[in-house]
């Protein structure tokens, strides 16, 4: 895909607030608590309502918000028996892997991987993005309780929407009912948990008038953890694919003030920053960026900057880490893309029509035959500060029996405390 807003573009002024609810901080936590809710026969009623000022006047929604607001800003979490699960680190590096599971929605292949692969199986860390709880599309299925228990780990899973839809434009036809609609990202660890909290991002657009209808917004998942000499701060980090790269930063520059109220200097954020370059927001936005691109850079030198995000068009993402102090150098792998647009595949095609005529997308898959028609693109990252990486690096796309596991591929950092 082409072109994203340049960043020395007007400011951006962001479209919706994060959700004022005050920020719920679980100190102490008892051993485990599930996330559940009784709003799935109302599911239908609320995605019919067509706009969100006649939702937010709705007479079911008025009744049914308190709890809406507690399944959108909740918790779900299994910490049992985690300090006999694994004797606390010594000198030895941790591993920690940040992964975009795509929903998780091929759960046997995902987990025949973790399983399977010793760099995933190991890990001390598991950074999980895109995760579903009840969703039809990945069968029903509680995904972090499910991994967690298979690897004998612990989790934190903090929620972000209350799915009103069957999925995006390549999951619409799967043929089962959300049983309770929750997506959000997770935590999955070795180590013993202190406390854990949540901060809520801005959108760039309301996903209530999306394709993938849905109420509530992303958040950050902080989760403070023992070590011998103290606590580690990890933070896990999906940032907006479909907004401009000011607006990332923006919403990286909210996790980053909450880092440093907790005042724990030693921590590891990691995740999906997508920093593909783009403003998917719009098709009027995509156009002008492919325009900006293909002016400044060239069609070539335009696929040369997904390599490079941090150098011009996700600057500001790269310098909001770097002012906490965070930094990324050693901690990912910069030889080695994370996301592979590959024109080939058909689920991207789809995907690209909504943005692209057909005239467009033929002369696209004609320009990138040099790259076989499949470019890489980093977009999940680590960064760490107070701890020293030994090793990064990006596993080749994952595959199980010959099923692809994610449209991302696991990143791996080893590093001292």
């Amino acid at each position: 895909m082409m072109g994203t807003v340049a960043m020395d573009r007007p400011r951006l002024r962001l479209r919706l607030r994060p959700r004022t609810i005050p920020v719920r901080t679980i100190d102490a936590p008892p051993p485990a608590a599930a996330l559940e809710h009784e709003l799935g026969p109302h599911l239908d009623q609320l995605a019919r309502v067509r706009t969100r000022r006649r939702l937010r006047r709705h007479r079911l929604y008025r009744t049914l918000r308190a709890d809406i607001e507690r399944v959108l800003d909740g918790f779900e979490w299994n910490i049992a028996g985690l300090p006999r699960r694994r004797a606390l680190p010594t000198d030895a590096p941790l591993r920690a892997v940040a992964w975009n599971v795509e929903r998780g929605k091929r759960f046997s292949a995902l987990l025949g991987v973790l399983g399977g692969e010793p760099l995933l199986r190991d890990a001390d860390l598991l950074l999980l993005t895109e995760v579903d709880i009840g969703m039809g599309r990945s069968g029903n299925r509680n995904v972090p309780r499910a991994l967690a228990e298979a690897l004998d780990m612990g989790y934190v899973f903090a929620n972000y929407h209350l799915v009103l839809a069957p999925g995006d434009s390549a999951e619409r036809h799967h043929g089962e009912d959300n049983t309770l609609g929750l997506h959000g990202a997770a935590l999955l660890t070795r180590l013993p948990v202190q406390r854990f909290w949540a901060v809520a991002l801005p959108e760039f657009t309301d996903k209530f008038h999306s394709l993938e209808k849905r109420l509530g917004s992303k958040r950050a998942l902080l989760c403070e953890l023992a070590l011998p000499d103290g606590p580690l701060l990890v933070v896990v980090v999906h940032l907006d694919p479909f907004a401009p790269p000011n607006h990332r930063a923006a919403q990286l520059k909210i996790v980053v003030d909450a880092i440093e109220r907790t005042g724990i200097h030693r921590v590891l954020l990691g995740g999906d920053l997508n920093t593909n370059t783009y403003h998917l927001g719009s098709k009027a936005g995509l156009a002008l960026d492919v325009l900006h691109k293909l002016v400044r850079f060239g069609f070539d030198g335009t696929v040369r900057q997904y390599m490079t995000p941090e150098q011009v068009f996700e600057r500001r993402v790269f310098a909001a880490l770097a002012a906490a102090g965070l930094q990324t150098d050693g901690f990912t792998d910069p030889s080695t893309g994370t996301m592979y647009y590959d024109i080939r595949d058909p689920e991207l095609r789809d995907k690209s029509l909504a943005y692209l005529p057909p005239r467009v997308l033929a002369w696209l898959e004609r320009k990138l035959q040099p790259w076989n028609g499949c470019v890489p693109m980093r977009i999940d990252h680590f960064a760490g500060r107070g701890l020293n990486a030994v090793r990064a690096l990006t596993l080749p796309p994952a595959r199980h029996e010959g099923e692809r596991v994610s449209d991302h591929v696991p990143i791996v950092v080893e590093f001292t405390a």
